[in-house]
């Protein structure tokens, strides 16, 4: 069996695998990574509008636990991973989001704060090129980001932002990675309001943004290469990994040696690699989240050119944020669309109703230029319930699928969304607001919290994502975050990312395979 040496290990080329090399690389060390799907440039995914080459190792691997309700989950397995298909959203957290437990008496506290997390925020913002970061904390930042990569300006407020702002504040732009100016070669962001598959490459990806990452001669980037299990040595406070067992695209198997391992594959793979590993205990594959976004629509008296600004998105509401109610329900961010409701409803309505064209077309412009559609986004209690387990029904590599049951959410989370509703059509009433209608938005996206980061058996990691059984194993991402926030999680892993990136390059020495576990084993 082929043996590769390197200095460290990671399964996952998305931001957490890529922005976690990153320090380490610059230090000196050899960093192997692991992709079970493969490269495809952005102008492939444009030919054929799909982000996932059609390689055996891209299939989704997972199937839903008897009993369970259905849930539509959507995650890429290639180089960038959901990188590739993300809007690029990116609020931070706020100082309570990590101490749920110590400001509410709900869910538990983060063992590390908003405080320790800040400068690496910043690199994180840096890193991905976000627009309209929060203002007066770059001076907090240190470390190098990859080349060309920084903060750009905000993008300007749309019209209608501008008149629901006043009643939903605090409101202020969306911090997000759709660039403002044109930087690392890619435009500014066109506009089009197709983001998930930006028809110019200009929203971040790993592909466009972090190519000083992909590019570097110290990083062994293997595609189509299926980490199988983790082999372990040693008991105990001593037990450490020795190997990664993987198997090549062309069936072939390897082992991967190394000094420190990283897993940043997603929510779903990173405990079923444990799991496939004899790593379980209690908490792995855990207390998985995904934000399922609410739609609110909301008619209203005014005009609000629909259809206009910079890019798809450019105010957040942080009203509904934060306070002493998220004791008892979940907090919410909200987001105006600035393409406006969908028209095609509004026509239908006409055309039924018998009514001629032109007043069909006059009638469903007026109502569509005075609806608000907003984008919600809030959080849940931890459920031990919602989880990754193995699956009997095993994928083309021979390996089990991941079985993964998701219940249904909590009053905390169903009864944030009711009093979200009915306080924006409180607040807006003075712009004549008619009801809000509460609908599903788009769900699947975010698998958050199965490798929680914590103390005892209610966790898997440390605060530096170090195993807390194997001193050599990091399990990074959003599979480490203990609560959830309402806002999206990317700049939050990110920012892990580089933290843990930081520690493994002052752990480490540059390269020598004599200094390994496994070197020193003699394997």
């Amino acid at each position: 069996m082929k043996t590769v040496e390197t200095d460290i290990a990671i399964v996952g080329s998305g931001v957490c695998g890529l922005l976690s090399a990153w320090p380490a690389l610059l230090a000196g060390q050899r960093v192997t990574m692991l992709e079970r799907g493969a490269l495809k440039t952005h102008a492939e995914q444009l030919a054929d509008g799909q982000w996932a080459a059609d390689v055996p190792g891209a299939e989704p691997n997972n199937e839903t636990a008897p009993g369970t309700p259905p849930y539509p989950w959507s995650y890429i397995y290639g180089v960038g991973g959901s990188s590739l298909h993300w809007d690029g959203a990116t609020p931070r957290f706020t100082a309570a989001d990590f101490s749920m437990r110590s400001a509410y008496g709900v869910m538990v506290d983060w063992p590390l704060t908003l405080a320790e997390l800040e400068p690496y925020y910043v690199r994180a913002e840096q890193a991905l090129g976000v627009s309209g970061a929060p203002e007066g904390t770059a001076a907090t930042a240190n470390g190098a980001v990859p080349p060309g990569a920084r903060i750009l300006p905000p993008h300007p407020l749309s019209q209608m932002d501008r008149a629901i702002a006043p009643h939903l504040r605090p409101f202020g732009p969306l911090p997000q990675a759709r660039p403002s100016q044109p930087l690392q070669g890619r435009p500014a962001c066109c506009g089009s309001a197709t983001c998930e598959l930006c028809p110019v490459d200009a929203r971040f990806s790993a592909l466009n943004g972090l190519r000083g990452v992909l590019d570097h001669p110290r990083l062994d980037l293997r595609r189509q290469t299926v980490a199988a299990r983790l082999r372990t040595t040693g008991a105990g406070a001593g037990r450490q990994i020795e190997a990664i067992e993987a198997i090549g695209q062309s069936g072939e198997r390897m082992l991967v040696r190394a000094q420190r391992y990283v897993l940043a594959a997603s929510g779903f793979e990173n405990p079923g690699i444990l799991l496939r590993s004899g790593l379980g205990g209690s908490a792995v594959g855990r207390y998985l989240f995904d934000h399922a976004h609410t739609t609110l629509i909301v008619d209203l008296r005014r005009e609000l050119s629909p259809g206009h600004g910079d890019t798809l998105s450019t105010g957040l509401s942080e009203a509904l944020r934060e306070g002493g109610f998220r004791a008892k329900r979940s907090g919410a961010i909200l987001i105006p669309f600035n393409p406006g409701a969908p028209l095609a409803p509004l026509v239908t309505e006409g055309v039924l109703a018998g009514d001629g064209g032109d007043r069909t077309r006059a009638d469903a412009l007026s109502t569509w230029g005075r609806r608000l559609p907003l984008d919600m986004l809030t959080e849940d209690v931890p459920q031990a319930g919602r989880r990754v387990t193995l699956a009997s029904k095993r994928d083309s590599f021979g390996l089990p699928l991941n079985l993964v049951a998701y219940p249904h959410s909590t009053s905390y989370e169903l009864d944030g969304i009711d009093d979200a509703a009915e306080q924006v059509g409180r607040r807006l009433a003075p712009l004549g607001a008619r009801g809000v209608e509460v609908s599903p938005g788009p769900r699947g996206g975010h698998l958050l919290g199965t490798c929680r980061m914590g103390t005892g058996d209610d966790a898997v990691v440390d605060p530096e994502m170090r195993h807390l059984g194997i001193e050599n194993l990091f399990v990074a991402g959003g599979s480490a975050f203990p609560t959830y926030s309402a806002a999206h999680p990317t700049l939050t892993i990110a920012a892990l990312a580089l933290r843990l990136g930081d520690l493994l390059a002052r752990e480490l020495s540059p390269s020598s395979a004599a200094a390994s576990p496994a070197a020193r084993a003699g394997l």
